[in-house]
């Protein structure tokens, strides 16, 4: 029998994936802003910041979908 968490449980892991992705992007900017990584680490970190943006928007998606279940 495989166990499936509730939409509830389901949609405050996605706001907690969505928060913590949002601070990941702004720790991920400030240290590209402040000019100290090489190069080479600053574009890694601005792959990083897209796959955050990625899953920021996957996370949104779903609080949409199912934003009439509490």
């Amino acid at each position: 029998m495989t166990f499936k968490p509730s939409i509830k449980t389901q949609r405050e892991r996605a706001q907690l994936e969505l928060d913590d992705a949002t601070e990941a992007i702004s720790v991920l900017d400030n240290a590209i802003s402040c000019t100290f990584l090489k190069d080479k680490h600053s574009l890694i970190a601005q792959t990083w910041i897209k796959e955050y943006k990625s899953d920021i928007e996957n996370a949104k998606i779903f609080l949409e979908n199912n934003k009439d279940i509490k």
